[in-house]
């Protein structure tokens, strides 16, 4: 199980005094042990309930949750427990019948990133989540709640960037000797879909491709085309991914977004965007150190690299949260919406799909990739 828990301090939008949201977390693994760390220090959520199905995650709740949090051996005893809410933080595999499980039950829903790893599965719970309007359900995508993707975006709505019409990012982790990428890769659907939504959902929000196709509305992509490798990981072929990949979007509205993203870098993790308007070109973290700080010793001049996405977006993590207590009190809108997030997973399983079969993918007139069979 992952390291300690150390309560986060609390953000400061709003006060502490107000009623907060009941909520249970289901995942206490490399990502819900964040999840816990944050939750504790929410102010309007009362984090009352966790669940784990791995073995001795019983054990490391007892040694790193309060007793005030109740730890649960099913998902379905938590969601019984009296919770109003549950944060998904499990694998990617499990996310959808989660998903329509606590809906079901009339509870708010946040979980990770993608809904799931095909688009018809995606589409039922989106289904789900419609016929439940009072209910909350968020699918958070970290960038869109850090300060420098929202200052870009608030230089394209105020015309600083003039145009936006093209992005670019470059998405890439650290190697990890143990090859968890590889044991990783048959639950994620593979690099484009588990790296790469991210990085789709930012190209959407700055490109806006929703905008220029009146005459079909429902077709937001005309194609894409993905290329990879296994340059490290050569036993990622066995799931058909790639430790390296490349793709390249044509949205309907004549913008352009191309990424890569990556597993192998020996220096920490880098995730930087290029954000192309008539006017400015706006880069984000085009600089991957940790901070200012530059080494100067018998090696020469050198800084130290971002560890993992964990450390650079942390902060981010505190904020989706905050937005999710606000929706189910206040009835706040949300900065994701659930077609966001059906519209990015689209075009990452095209582009996973893509370096599989060697091939542009292209999407109907329904706005749905067209899947040939592997």
């Amino acid at each position: 199980m992952p390291a300690s828990v150390t309560p986060s301090p609390p953000p400061s939008s709003a006060a502490s005094g107000s009623r907060r949201v009941k909520i249970g977390l289901i995942g206490l693994g490399r990502l819900g042990s964040i999840r816990a760390r944050i939750l504790l220090g929410q102010p309007r959520v009362d984090f009352v309930a966790a669940c784990d199905t791995k073995p001795g995650a019983d054990k490391w709740a007892a040694q790193n949750l309060p007793p005030t949090v109740q730890f649960y051996s099913t998902p379905e005893e938590l969601m019984a427990s009296g919770v109003e809410a549950v944060l998904i933080s499990t694998a990617t595999s499990t996310h959808a019948p989660l998903i329509i499980q606590a809906l079901d039950l009339g509870l708010h829903v946040m979980c990770e990133k993608p809904i799931s790893i095909d688009v018809i599965t995606t589409e039922e719970v989106m289904a789900k989540a419609s016929s439940k309007p009072d209910q909350v359900f968020l699918v958070p995508f970290n960038k869109r709640y850090d300060e420098s993707y929202q200052f870009t975006k608030r230089m394209l709505q105020d015309g600083s960037l003039g145009e936006v019409h093209a992005v670019e990012t470059h998405n890439a982790d650290q190697q990890e000797p143990n090859g968890f990428f590889v044991a990783f890769s048959a639950m994620s659907g593979g690099i484009f879909l588990d790296v790469g939504i991210h990085d789709a959902d930012i190209a959407r929000y700055f490109l806006e491709p929703t905008k220029g196709i009146e005459a079909n509305p429902k077709k937001q992509v005309n194609r894409v085309f993905a290329v990879g490798q296994q340059a490290v990981y050569g036993a990622l072929k066995e799931t058909r991914d790639a430790d390296n990949g490349w793709g390249l979007v044509e949205f309907a509205n004549g913008k352009v977004f191309n990424m890569h993203v990556g597993r192998t870098l020996t220096n920490g993790y880098e995730s930087s965007t290029r954000v192309y308007g008539t006017k400015a070109l706006s880069a984000i973290n085009n600089n991957s150190a940790i901070n200012r700080v530059e080494i100067r010793d018998q090696h020469g001049v050198r800084t130290q690299t971002t560890p993992d996405s964990f450390t650079l977006y942390g902060a981010t993590f505190g904020k989706d949260i905050d937005e999710f207590a606000g929706a189910v009190l206040d009835g706040t809108p949300l900065t994701c919406t659930v077609q966001d997030a059906y519209e990015a997973s689209k075009i990452v399983t095209a582009l996973q799909h893509s370096f599989r079969i060697g091939k542009p993918v292209y999407f109907d007139d329904e706005g749905r990739p067209i899947l040939e069979d592997l």
